[in-house]
């Protein structure tokens, strides 16, 4: 049985790896610890892993006629993040990112004419653009005087939100047609776009008056149309799942 790519787990370890590096190196060279002002804007990157919940009725006949679960849809997640300090406690949050997977698989249980499998690739690539209330659960900081704002070390939130999913759905390869049981090679794609809306939880970390870390659960729920050419008779594709980020921000 042909097995999943597992570029995606290496390319988490590396992000986390240089998120954790990078903070280190800066923390060293630190100041005094304090800022002249509250900060009102943070930029960021993340880094981490996308799960989909893949539970729509393309993702049921994929995974009962092909050699396919639904953690083969488990990919690597990159993206960045602009948050605006709206109050004491509040930020806005502009994010955008990345996610895709690449699996190979074969029919389970039908092989070609010389007993060989009949193999294909499956390609699914996500990009959400959101916009995100963050909700912190206590101060971030406190003011010392007229001059200094001093963070604190650590910062839990709470939040939700909405923006639009953008996906691309691919499988090539061998197939069966099960009205003559020829097998023939073709590609079906399909590309689509669908409103989401999500629930989110995270730390911030902060390892300079001018930098911090960030981890972030966040759950989203969205779908997409299927082209109707190439999967015909099909509902919605599910683009709901999980999402585990790290991440590395400056505010200003």
């Amino acid at each position: 049985m042909m097995r999943k790519r597992n570029g995606w787990r290496v390319q988490v370890m590396l992000g986390a790896a240089l998120l954790l590096a990078v903070p280190s190196f800066v923390a060293a060279q630190s100041g005094d610890g304090f800022l002249f002002k509250q900060p009102v804007l943070s930029i960021g990157i993340r880094t981490g892993v996308s799960v989909p919940r893949a539970s729509s009725e393309i993702f049921d006949h994929t995974f009962q006629q092909l050699t396919l679960g639904k953690s083969d849809f488990a990919a690597g997640y990159v993206g960045a993040e602009i948050g605006v300090r709206v109050g004491d406690r509040v930020d806005l949050a502009l994010g955008a990112g990345q996610s895709g997977s690449s699996s190979r698989s074969e029919f389970r249980d039908w092989v070609d004419a010389d007993d060989l499998p009949i193999e294909q690739t499956t390609e699914l690539t996500v990009i959400p653009v959101t916009m995100s209330v963050k909700y912190y659960l206590s101060d971030r900081g406190r003011s010392v005087g007229r001059f200094a704002w001093i963070p604190n070390k650590v910062n839990t939130y709470l939040g939700g939100g909405g923006g639009i999913t953008w996906y691309r759905f691919e499988q090539r390869g061998d197939w069966v047609d099960f009205d003559s049981f020829d097998i023939f090679n073709t590609r079906f794609k399909s590309n689509g776009s669908g409103a989401s809306v999500h629930a989110l939880a995270g730390v911030d970390v902060a390892v300079t008056e001018f930098f911090f870390l960030t981890g972030e659960g966040k759950y989203s729920w969205a779908q997409g149309a299927l082209d109707e050419y190439s999967f015909e008779g099909f509902d919605k594709m599910d683009l709901s799942g999980l999402q585990f980020t790290v991440g590395f921000s400056a505010r200003f």
